[in-house]
């Protein structure tokens, strides 16, 4: 997906900055469908996956640089669906349904472990890592294996959790945790939090027992030596 700033070639430029994004979308499709041409013409088709997602939602503070994340609450940077709910269109004939959809829990980090799998590469990690396998989802053969999410700001500080169709977040600098179920509010606009009080602590129990195993398993990042 974009990214800012945006970008197109001279000959498609148009200096109306309203229409900035809808040309970047209109280019990048149309260099998508070359990409595509050139995967069939070279035979390739029956041994590739294409997959076209993004890192985040739209950055709303840049109104029309940016798209839009309706109904979806909240934009990039936050931990609501608005900023970490995000597309993802895929292709394989003949191994992915067409026309099939799935509203199955992934995420971004399930994609190392799923293409290792798809190429019969071993993966070669140096410890537990937090993607799963989402092979049998892709081919529409499976649920997903994945049922839990923790939320981190960029600092690292414990926001939230996904259990499920549940979901906690810890607003800002404050200690009161919300509550949604998006099943039916996707859009984060109901905070059950003061009904479920219960619901609330045992979400916010496992939310810490993960965070504690993250950094029970911290590693060095990068090539190190071992002390001497």
């Amino acid at each position: 997906m974009p990214h800012l700033p945006l970008y197109v070639p001279d000959e498609l430029y148009d200096p109306n900055v309203l229409n900035a994004y809808k040309i970047v979308i209109e280019h990048i499709d149309a260099e998508t469908g070359r990409l595509l041409k050139t995967v069939k013409d070279l035979g390739l088709t029956d041994h590739t996956y294409v997959i076209f997602t993004s890192d985040n939602n739209p950055w709303s503070g840049f109104k029309h640089h940016a798209g839009k994340a309706i109904p979806l609450r909240g934009s990039k940077g936050d931990h609501t669906e608005g900023g970490q709910r995000v597309p993802c269109v895929m292709w394989a004939p003949g191994r992915i349904p067409a026309g099939t959809e799935t509203d199955a829990f992934t995420t971004t980090m399930d994609l190392l472990p799923t293409v290792a799998k798809l190429a019969g590469v071993p993966l070669k990690t140096r410890g537990p890592i937090d993607g799963l396998d989402i092979s049998a989802v892709i081919h529409g053969e499976d649920t997903s294996p994945r049922t839990e999410m923790l939320y981190d700001s960029a600092r690292g500080a414990l926001k939230g959790l996904r259990h499920g169709d549940w979901k906690i977040l810890k607003p800002g600098k404050q200690d009161e945790l919300h509550l949604f179920y998006l099943k039916d509010d996707v859009g984060e606009r109901t905070d059950l939090a003061k009904k479920m009080p219960e619901k609330v602590a045992g979400l916010e129990k496992r939310m810490l027992e993960l965070d504690g195993e993250i950094a029970d398993n911290v590693r060095p990042r990068g090539q190190f030596k071992k002390a001497q």
